[in-house]
Protein backbone atom coordinates (compact mmCIF):
# COMPACT_ATOMS: atom_id res chain seq x y z
CA UNK A 1 0.00 0.00 0.00
CA UNK A 2 1.54 3.22 -1.06
CA UNK A 3 -1.05 4.95 1.12
CA UNK A 4 -2.69 6.69 -1.80
CA UNK A 5 -5.17 8.15 0.61
CA UNK A 6 -7.29 11.23 0.42
CA UNK A 7 -5.37 13.99 2.14
CA UNK A 8 -8.30 16.30 2.75
CA UNK A 9 -8.85 15.03 6.31
CA UNK A 10 -10.67 17.08 8.91
CA UNK A 11 -10.11 15.70 12.39
CA UNK A 12 -11.96 16.47 15.62
CA UNK A 13 -9.79 17.68 18.51
CA UNK A 14 -10.33 14.36 20.35
CA UNK A 15 -9.45 12.29 17.23
CA UNK A 16 -12.86 10.58 17.45
CA UNK A 17 -14.17 11.85 14.09
CA UNK A 18 -12.35 12.10 10.75
CA UNK A 19 -14.07 13.58 7.69
CA UNK A 20 -12.85 13.49 4.09
CA UNK A 21 -14.22 13.73 0.58
CA UNK A 22 -14.52 10.68 -1.65
CA UNK A 23 -14.04 11.76 -5.25
CA UNK A 24 -15.26 9.23 -7.79
CA UNK A 25 -18.40 9.27 -9.89
CA UNK A 26 -19.44 12.14 -7.64
CA UNK A 27 -18.05 13.84 -4.55
CA UNK A 28 -19.26 12.38 -1.25
CA UNK A 29 -18.48 13.33 2.32
CA UNK A 30 -17.16 10.31 4.22
CA UNK A 31 -16.71 9.99 7.96
CA UNK A 32 -14.69 7.60 10.09
CA UNK A 33 -15.75 7.40 13.73
CA UNK A 34 -14.10 5.76 16.73
CA UNK A 35 -16.31 4.55 19.60
CA UNK A 36 -15.29 2.67 22.74
CA UNK A 37 -16.81 -0.82 22.79
CA UNK A 38 -14.73 -2.54 25.48
CA UNK A 39 -13.16 -0.38 28.18
CA UNK A 40 -11.13 -3.15 29.82
CA UNK A 41 -9.46 -4.12 26.54
CA UNK A 42 -9.36 -0.51 25.26
CA UNK A 43 -11.12 -1.67 22.10
CA UNK A 44 -12.58 0.99 19.81
CA UNK A 45 -14.92 0.37 16.90
CA UNK A 46 -13.95 2.10 13.67
CA UNK A 47 -17.07 2.83 11.64
CA UNK A 48 -17.19 4.31 8.15
CA UNK A 49 -20.21 6.15 6.79
CA UNK A 50 -21.36 8.56 4.12
CA UNK A 51 -22.61 11.92 5.39
CA UNK A 52 -25.66 13.31 3.58
CA UNK A 53 -25.93 17.05 2.86
CA UNK A 54 -28.33 17.35 5.83
CA UNK A 55 -25.69 15.81 8.14
CA UNK A 56 -27.33 12.39 8.41
CA UNK A 57 -24.83 9.54 8.73
CA UNK A 58 -25.53 6.53 6.48
CA UNK A 59 -23.69 3.40 7.60
CA UNK A 60 -25.60 0.93 5.42
CA UNK A 61 -25.82 2.13 1.82
CA UNK A 62 -22.92 1.28 -0.48
CA UNK A 63 -21.89 4.47 -2.21
CA UNK A 64 -20.42 2.66 -5.25
CA UNK A 65 -18.47 5.82 -6.04
CA UNK A 66 -15.72 4.00 -7.94
CA UNK A 67 -12.93 4.81 -5.48
CA UNK A 68 -13.17 1.97 -2.95
CA UNK A 69 -9.41 1.32 -2.86
CA UNK A 70 -8.70 4.99 -2.19
CA UNK A 71 -11.35 5.10 0.56
CA UNK A 72 -9.95 1.96 2.21
CA UNK A 73 -6.42 3.33 2.03
CA UNK A 74 -7.71 6.53 3.63
CA UNK A 75 -9.28 4.48 6.42
CA UNK A 76 -5.93 2.72 6.94
CA UNK A 77 -4.22 6.13 7.07
CA UNK A 78 -6.80 7.31 9.63
CA UNK A 79 -6.24 4.16 11.71
CA UNK A 80 -2.49 4.89 11.68
CA UNK A 81 -3.04 8.49 12.80
CA UNK A 82 -5.35 7.28 15.56
CA UNK A 83 -2.92 4.57 16.67
CA UNK A 84 -0.05 7.03 16.77
CA UNK A 85 -2.14 9.28 19.02
CA UNK A 86 -3.41 6.39 21.21
CA UNK A 87 -0.86 3.54 20.95
CA UNK A 88 -2.48 1.34 23.64
CA UNK A 89 -5.90 1.34 22.02
CA UNK A 90 -7.06 -1.47 19.75
CA UNK A 91 -9.19 -0.80 16.67
CA UNK A 92 -12.09 -3.11 15.82
CA UNK A 93 -13.18 -3.05 12.17
CA UNK A 94 -16.12 -4.93 10.70
CA UNK A 95 -18.34 -4.37 7.69
CA UNK A 96 -22.06 -3.79 8.19
CA UNK A 97 -22.73 -6.82 5.96
CA UNK A 98 -20.92 -10.07 5.23
CA UNK A 99 -20.19 -8.88 1.68
CA UNK A 100 -18.75 -5.60 2.91
CA UNK A 101 -16.58 -7.38 5.50
CA UNK A 102 -15.30 -9.59 2.70
CA UNK A 103 -14.46 -6.55 0.53
CA UNK A 104 -12.57 -5.00 3.42
CA UNK A 105 -10.63 -8.21 4.00
CA UNK A 106 -9.74 -8.44 0.31
CA UNK A 107 -8.31 -4.93 0.52
CA UNK A 108 -6.33 -5.87 3.60
CA UNK A 109 -4.98 -9.02 1.94
CA UNK A 110 -3.92 -6.92 -1.05
CA UNK A 111 -1.78 -4.70 1.19
CA UNK A 112 -0.94 -7.15 3.96
CA UNK A 113 2.82 -6.66 3.68
CA UNK A 114 2.55 -2.95 4.47
CA UNK A 115 -0.24 -3.27 7.04
CA UNK A 116 1.67 -5.82 9.09
CA UNK A 117 4.56 -3.34 9.34
CA UNK A 118 2.16 -0.74 10.76
CA UNK A 119 -0.12 -2.91 12.92
CA UNK A 120 -0.50 -6.20 14.71
CA UNK A 121 -3.54 -7.74 13.00
CA UNK A 122 -6.01 -10.19 14.50
CA UNK A 123 -8.84 -11.95 12.68
CA UNK A 124 -12.14 -12.74 14.36
CA UNK A 125 -14.84 -15.19 13.42
CA UNK A 126 -18.24 -14.38 14.86
CA UNK A 127 -21.18 -16.76 14.53
CA UNK A 128 -24.77 -15.94 13.58
CA UNK A 129 -25.60 -15.32 17.27
CA UNK A 130 -22.85 -12.67 17.41
CA UNK A 131 -20.71 -14.90 19.62
CA UNK A 132 -16.94 -14.83 19.12
CA UNK A 133 -15.81 -18.28 18.01
CA UNK A 134 -12.21 -17.55 16.97
CA UNK A 135 -9.66 -14.81 17.60
CA UNK A 136 -6.20 -15.35 16.17
CA UNK A 137 -3.27 -13.64 14.51
CA UNK A 138 -4.46 -12.68 11.04
CA UNK A 139 -3.93 -15.48 8.53
CA UNK A 140 -4.14 -14.72 4.81
CA UNK A 141 -6.70 -17.00 3.19
CA UNK A 142 -8.96 -17.25 6.24
CA UNK A 143 -12.35 -15.55 6.00
CA UNK A 144 -12.89 -13.39 9.06
CA UNK A 145 -15.97 -11.43 10.09
CA UNK A 146 -14.00 -8.71 11.86
CA UNK A 147 -10.46 -7.51 12.43
CA UNK A 148 -8.52 -5.89 15.24
CA UNK A 149 -5.62 -3.54 14.52
CA UNK A 150 -3.15 -2.70 17.28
Amino acid sequence: MSINSYLNLETSSDFRVFDFESVGKTTLKKRALFDLIDEEEQLYNLALCTVAPDGTEDFDTESKNGDMDMVLETVAHIAKIYSDEFPTRKIYFRGSTVARSRKYQMGINKHLDVLTKMFDLEGLIIDDNEDLTLREAFQAGTNYNALIFT
